[in-house]
């Protein structure tokens, strides 16, 4: 039989999810089942083909139609949302988000793929809980009819699409009626947006032609290292005011010559002319792909920082009790990055206890926990944790950050494989993170790859011009499992502020040395950290498959 050769044709995507449903199966499967078959028969459907689509593919809960008009899309939307809203008694656990794109898809047989299902997908995703997010495609084509229902959400960055999108938002103006997803969500989402840092990135001057190649892998990789941050919104600088934002900056980029070729940055708030920081970077006429990912990355890193201790600083100057969740994860982060991480739990928890629909804060809340857990060894602390980060995955299985909180209590917890899961995940998601990697070399080493675990930790020094000083303790007891303890010591005194952890660590480098002055010294100092060091503490809290790599480090102990 011949096949179907495949069309391309001009068509408005339209997919719809369901709010919180890895929540709702894991509270009642079967009533969550049958729920979503009525929502579908009952709602959706019947309104796709009132307004001319077609229902061309079930996803579990989420569904993708196709539609000859833009207009018949977004009226389905908006019909779907308001008889959701009237239908509250039936619809109770039920409230969607919907996405809406127009696009040259390819057709094949009944059904359609392309770029322009999956922008459809993922602008979908930015929709608030009862709202349409729809693509400037398609809100040109119904501007002039219902145009005025929409508010513009500024370009957004979205995974796997290379250019930014540029989105309008809508929500049914009794969305708050609806049970279960009070008016508050909808108020916090837009609360949120104003408040989120806002990052953009431009072109301080037009590059020459011999330039451009450059340039434009250049704020590329810059978008994507900083879209990898979800805290941050991401636009080109170019873009239209996004609303009066608190925490609105611009990185902007010259380039000058001709191979080699100097880039000078400069990063701004956008409502001023003051400069936060200017420099110079450097690349070599032959410069490859890798070499200007580790700029761009270099760049970002800075950004983040100044980001984070400029936000602070604003925010520290209004009373505590005011602070919103949004403000509580940006302060806790700050302390985050001064390697304060016990002092920004407080500040996570309360983010997550404000907002509880704010995912960065309960995997930030998490790591906190097990990082505590593996201070002090309470059992309940990494409970919790482990309690924290699957709210943050029901909140976004596809979510970067969850994923690292998960494998960093999943290895706390020995289970191994689970932990190696949730890295695989994380770093599918967020390619460019070092830090996940670094934490994996981590893990590696705890199941005792060495290999792998010290190339691991090496390729992310590589790619990281100024490491956080933690990499440092992960390579050193790389190398201390890999009977190097030269080189572990040499790792372990790059860290300018030891925990009792470090010096534990040094200790078991030093004793396989041969060196029991310094082995004793380290020892005596870590006790002083924490009186209940003992070696079922360590065992306790490294988390070793092998008893001879935990040998190693218990070797720090006298006798």
């Amino acid at each position: 039989m011949a096949s179907v050769p495949v069309k391309r044709r001009l068509a408005a995507i339209m997919a719809t999810d369901v709010v919180g449903y890895s929540r709702l199966m894991e509270s009642d499967e079967e009533a969550t089942l049958a729920l979503i078959k009525a929502l579908q028969a009952d709602v959706i459907a019947p309104n796709i083909e009132r307004n001319g689509g077609r229902i061309f593919k079930l996803i579990g809960d989420g569904t993708l139609s196709v539609f000859d008009s833009a207009t018949g899309a977004v009226e389905c939307a908006m019909a779907i949302q308001g008889e959701l809203v009237r239908r509250e008694s039936q619809s109770a656990r039920m409230v969607l988000r919907i996405g809406i794109n127009l696009a040259d898809v390819l057709v094949d047989g009944t059904d359609m793929f392309g770029d322009g299902v999956n922008v459809a997908s993922r602008v979908e995703a930015g929709a608030v809980p009862g709202g349409i997010c729809i693509t400037d495609g398609v809100y040109h084509q119904v501007a002039a009819r219902i145009g005025g229902e929409f508010v513009e959400g500024g370009e957004k960055r979205l995974k796997n699409i290379e250019r930014p999108v540029r989105v309008w938002n809508w929500q049914p103006r009794h969305a708050g009626t609806v049970k279960g997803e009070p008016s508050r969500i909808v108020e916090a989402a837009a609360s949120l947006d104003q408040e989120k840092v806002l990052v953009r990135v431009g072109v301080a001057s037009s590059a020459l032609p011999h330039q451009q190649d450059v340039m434009g892998l250049i704020t590329s990789g810059l978008e994507q290292f900083l879209s990898d941050r979800h805290w941050i919104d991401v636009a080109s600088a170019s873009t239209a005011e996004m609303g009066s934002r608190s925490h609105d900056y611009t990185v902007s980029i010259g380039v000058h010559g001709a191979g080699p070729f100097r880039l000078n940055v400069r990063f701004l708030r956008t409502s001023a002319t003051s400069i936060l920081w200017s420099r110079a970077f450097d690349l070599p006429a032959d410069c490859d792909i890798d070499a200007i990912e580790s700029v761009a990355a270099e760049i970002v890193s800075l950004v983040v920082d100044k980001v984070l201790s400029t936000a602070s600083k604003t925010i520290a100057k209004k009373p505590e009790a005011s602070w919103s969740a949004y403000e509580n994860f940006l302060y806790g982060r700050m302390l985050d990055a001064k390697h304060l991480l016990p002092d920004a739990e407080r500040f996570f928890q309360k983010a997550t206890e404000l907002d509880p629909a704010l995912i960065d804060a309960h995997a930030t809340y998490a790591i906190a926990l097990a990082f505590r857990f593996s201070m002090e060894g309470v059992i309940e602390r990494l409970h919790r944790a482990e309690e924290i980060s699957r709210i943050a995955l029901r909140l976004d299985n596809n979510h970067a950050f969850s994923h690292y909180a998960a494998a960093l209590v999943q290895v706390s917890m020995r289970n191994y494989d689970g932990a190696e899961s949730h890295y695989v995940k994380a770093r599918d998601l967020a390619p460019s993170d070092v830090e996940i990697r670094a934490d994996h070399a981590e893990l590696l080493h705890y199941i005792g790859d060495l290999e792998k675990a010290a190339a691991e930790i090496e390729e992310c020094f590589r790619k990281t011009k100024y490491p956080p000083v933690w990499f440092w303790t992960v390579r050193g007891i790389i190398r201390l499992q890999q009977d190097r303890p030269d080189a572990a010591v040499e790792d372990f005194e790059n860290i300018p502020s030891k925990s009792w952890r470090t010096l534990i660590l040094l200790a078991a480098a030093h004793a396989q040395r041969g060196d029991e002055v310094r082995r004793r010294y380290n020892e005596v100092e870590a006790r002083s950290l924490q009186p209940r060091l003992s070696p079922e503490l360590v065992q306790r809290t490294f988390p070793y498959r092998n008893d001879g790599a935990l040998a190693k480090l218990l070797a720090a102990f006298e006798g």
